[in-house]
């Protein structure tokens, strides 16, 4: 996981509370791994197959549209909000692409 210093930030000047808040959601915590293992970028709906997938134990390419579509809304809604706004990931707009900018808030382990 992140490193912490001895008043309780990250490295990137988180607090430990909102490291352990962002990867307390199954879903972010996937989406997360998945994207810390990408060298690129990533599509927002091909993430949610991907994450989908890791879950259901399938490829990506089996994931229904419908289950994709109401992840990617999630994403959009409830989850890059929270990522971007801590500077973790970045999303760009132009290409609807998302990429993860601190590799190190992302637990070893994966999920």
């Amino acid at each position: 996981m992140a490193t912490t210093s001895s008043n309780g930030d990250t490295g990137q000047g988180l607090p430990e509370e909102v490291i352990a808040d962002l990867l307390s959601n199954d879903t972010r915590r996937r989406a997360l791994s998945i994207l810390a293992d990408r060298d690129e970028p990533v599509v927002v709906s091909d993430l949610a197959a991907a994450v989908l997938a890791a879950e259901r134990d399938i490829k990506p390419a089996a994931v229904p549209d419908t289950a994709r579509a109401e992840l990617t809304e999630e994403l959009f809604t409830e989850h890059l909000p929270k990522l971007t706004a801590t500077d973790i990931v970045a999303y760009n707009s132009m290409v609807g692409t998302v990429e993860i900018q601190q590799r190190d808030v992302v637990p070893t382990d994966h999920c």
